[in-house]
């Protein structure tokens, strides 16, 4: 057995373990979105018009590697091509879905694949609401849920980006959830990355 032939192999199994990664994400990000529960609203918060830049970049290169091999019959490399192209769409159903911001009755969802990206409505001790050309930036300041450490009062926050079509619901179920202790700081100027 050459070099060559144990080189091919090992890059074979390679992409066949990144595709079996990439599908158990997929599943995984699938099964988040399933669990979560009275999701009030939702939006895409991906960099391409919403969507994930590097998966939807990756699928359609794939697509058009495809479109090429079938053009020109290059049959012997359908199999690798087929597990690039499941890579690249269980890679984007995984990012699509980590990156859209679920709200729920129960509290913000940045990332359903990041816990730390999750905040519930009672764990908001504050929130500031800058406008902008496109939406809104919020910025939730909101302590830890270790109800074990009560003497670690340390408060953390968490930023997020409300397009203008979501902003008039978005602002109801704040003020629902949080409006009725926190009124928002809207009308002076400030920086976002300067709030500490």
């Amino acid at each position: 057995m050459s070099i060559i032939n144990e080189i091919h192999s090992f890059f074979v199994l390679l992409l066949a373990l990144f595709t079996l990664a990439a599908t158990f994400l997929a599943l995984y990000s699938i099964g988040n979105a399933i669990r979560l529960r009275n999701v009030r609203l939702s939006w895409n918060s991906g960099k391409l018009w919403g969507y994930p830049l590097f998966s939807t970049l990756f699928v359609i290169s794939s697509g058009i590697v495809i479109a090429i091999s079938a053009v020109f019959q290059v049959e012997q490399y359908y199999t690798i091509f087929g597990c690039y192209a499941w890579m690249g769409i269980s890679w984007w159903i995984a990012s699509h879905l980590a990156s859209k911001t679920y709200i729920t009755d129960h509290g913000i969802v940045k990332n359903i694949n990041d816990p730390s990206q999750t905040i519930a409505w009672h764990q908001i001790c504050d929130y500031v609401e800058k406008p902008k050309s496109r939406g809104s930036d919020y910025l939730f300041m909101y302590q830890g849920s270790d109800t074990r450490n009560n003497s670690d009062k340390s408060v953390t926050r968490l930023e997020l980006f409300v397009p203008d079509r979501k902003a008039a619901k978005f602002e109801k179920i704040v003020t629902l959830k949080v409006g009725k202790f926190l009124s928002p700081v809207s009308d002076i100027p400030f920086d976002i990355k300067t709030i500490e």
